[in-house]
């Protein structure tokens, strides 16, 4: 059973890959994914209302009031001359209408609709700052199937390399130039080698998953990932972070709400219309007075504000100074950030130029190793270590590429690039 399960992960290592993905596509299926992206639309909406509900500001504003009750104390009457007033009614109906229709409100719609387009620009600016942290973890998980992959990669070198050896070593004990132990260590060392197959296979699958979880994309486990092009340098960015983005919508919404201190400030001119009506009306001699029409232009001034002005100038300096701490604060966190990633960068290429030359030495010891055994002056156990340190070599250069890119990668991703 072993060997069976043993010869279906070989057949499966072997297969060819089925798709490919590069990472710009995953990490924009993955904000496209991401259920926050639909507080755009619901921003756009909840905007277009507010527009709206503001433009409206302008239309007649008609209100119309009934009063109807018993009078206890009667009304008075006004009669002519030698003639007897007539008693009013106990009960009595007003009716009270009013229109206004607004000229100038000192500017109010006009600051409300730049306050809602302000607003609505902070709240997509913080979406973007969410969704943001979206392309982190496309990242971490992009990279890590890479990582696993040039370590299977190796495995693969190492495997046909410990073949080789088998052969070898099978057909130096049929001339009875070897022992049956040097041929269980090599096949012992081939069983290793498959089960670090295994155990990275079922790694880099549970990868594969999150990562089709993010993109909403069921994946092949056997997907190939494309190895992203990238430039060696890290300078010269410009730094295009989504938070910047944020603080500065935010300094424009508070100085569009700063604009209403002046705008509550200033009287409001409009166009009045009012009527009432009274029912039964009351009689003034020979004529009764049932209604009543007035026409003009209204103007109100509340000068509430006036005295609080001072005040509302100063917490509206002090809103503004607490956004531009916060940006500071973010920039001073975000080059600290930015010089850690270039530590790394700078640390992969150092370790990258020493690759080479130990890749060399390696492969010339187990050349040499091998060519003791052949001698008999070496055992089978010091080839394999030998041929294990240069598959070591190999891998780790391997590795140390592939981290080299994710620290470029990181150091692009923290600069919002």
């Amino acid at each position: 059973m072993k060997q069976l399960i043993l010869i279906s992960l070989l057949f499966i290592f072997s297969l060819p890959a089925v798709g490919q993905i590069n990472i710009d596509t995953c990490q924009s299926k993955a904000k496209a994914n991401y259920p926050l992206i639909k507080e755009y639309e619901l921003i756009a909406k909840s905007t277009e209302y507010t527009l709206s509900n503001a433009n409206k500001a302008y239309l007649p504003h008609i209100s119309i009031t009934g009063i109807g009750g018993y009078i206890i104390g009667g009304l008075p009457t006004v009669s002519g001359p030698g003639q007897l007033g007539n008693e009013p009614s106990k009960f009595q109906l007003i009716g009270i209408g009013q229109i206004n229709q607004t000229i100038w409100d000192g500017g109010a719609t006009r600051s409300q609709k730049d306050i809602a387009k302000a607003s609505a620009e902070v709240e997509k600016a913080s979406v973007d700052v969410s969704l943001y942290s979206i392309q982190e973890r496309v990242n971490q998980i992009y990279f890590g199937i890479l990582l696993i992959d040039a370590q299977l990669k190796q495995l693969e070198i190492l495997t046909e390399n410990l073949n080789l050896n088998l052969k070898k070593v099978k057909l130096s004990k049929e001339n009875g130039l070897a022992y049956q132990t040097d041929v269980d260590e090599v096949k012992a060392e081939v069983l290793n080698v498959e089960q670090k197959k295994i155990e990275f296979y079922y790694t880099r699958k549970g990868y594969v998953e999150m990562l089709s979880l993010l993109i909403g994309e069921k994946l092949n486990d056997y997907v190939k990932l494309e190895t992203p092009l990238i430039s060696n340098s890290a300078e010269n960015m410009n730094n295009n972070r989504p938070e910047l983005n944020l603080y500065a919508n935010q300094l424009k919404l508070a100085e569009a709400q700063s604009s209403m201190n002046k705008v509550n400030n200033m009287p409001k001119i409009g166009l009045l219309g009012a009527g009432i009506l009274l029912e039964p009306g009351i009689a003034f001699g020979a004529s009764d007075f049932n209604s009543l029409a007035v026409v003009g232009l209204s103007a109100s001034w509340n000068t509430d504000g006036i005295f609080r002005s001072s005040n509302n100038k100063n917490l509206d300096k002090i809103r503004m100074e607490k956004i531009t701490n916060q940006q500071e604060t973010f920039l001073f966190n975000n080059k600290l950030e930015l010089n850690q990633a270039s530590s790394a960068i700078e640390k992969q290429k150092a370790i990258i130029t020493k690759d080479d030359e130990i890749i060399r030495l390696k492969t010339a010891i187990k050349k040499g190793y091998l060519t003791k055994y052949d001698a008999g002056m070496c055992s089978m156990n010091d080839v394999i270590n030998a041929v294990n340190k240069e598959s070591e070599a190999l891998s780790n250069r391997d590795l140390h590429n592939i981290q080299l890119l994710m620290s470029l990668y990181d150091h692009k991703t923290i600069n919002g690039n």
